[in-house]
């Protein structure tokens, strides 16, 4: 899969995502070879109380022959509940919020799970963020300015310090760009 900014949300994102895929040179993160212009599925997003459809676009690369979904930077891979949706609800959990307290449409069960699964790839993705600094940038961050930080605050300090990127300014969403980018296979 490929992350890549294709509008802020869901309306902008019907709107202008095919003016916002004409301007990227999608290259395959497998092979690295070029892609063309595939296919496309129909796909189901949460966005607060309402269920938006939109169209997922496919590329194909012409070297390897994988096929690989565009996803827009506001929705988490394999999730149907908007990145937004996910962020304020992990980081009022981040916060200190129970669960049982935080507005969302979400179910309790699912709020679990989100914030199992934040707790397994957070701490991750951020070692993955420092990588890309160092290897694409020559920029160290100190192991010891991480221990003590909550998740997010890690995540938008690492973000601060890449190069800034066109995105729907979520740190999830500008993560897993940086990461499916640069690691193929590695998101939040």
């Amino acid at each position: 899969m490929i992350i890549a900014y294709l509008g802020r949300n869901v309306k902008e994102y019907r709107r202008n995502c095919l003016k916002f895929l004409e301007r990227l040179e999608l290259i395959c993160p497998k092979c690295g070879g070029k892609t063309t212009f595939h296919d496309r599925y129909a796909r189901h997003v949460h966005m607060g109380e309402e269920i938006e459809w939109i169209n997922i676009f496919r590329v194909i690369c012409s070297k390897c022959g994988k096929t690989h979904a565009i996803i827009p930077d506001f929705i988490r891979p394999y999730k149907h509940y908007s990145a937004c949706d996910s962020e304020l609800v992990l980081r009022d959990q981040e916060d200190g919020i129970p669960l049982e307290e935080i507005e969302t449409a979400a179910s309790i069960s699912t709020l679990r799970r989100w914030v199992e699964e934040f707790r397994q790839r957070g701490r991750q993705a951020a070692g993955a963020l420092r990588a890309i600094l160092y290897r694409y940038y020559g920029k160290f961050v100190n192991e010891l300015e991480m221990i003590e930080t909550k998740v997010f605050h890690m995540i938008e300090r690492l973000l601060g310090l890449l190069p800034q990127i066109e995105s729907s300014h979520l740190a999830i969403g500008e993560t897993n760009m940086w990461l499916t980018n640069h690691l193929a296979g590695v998101f939040v």
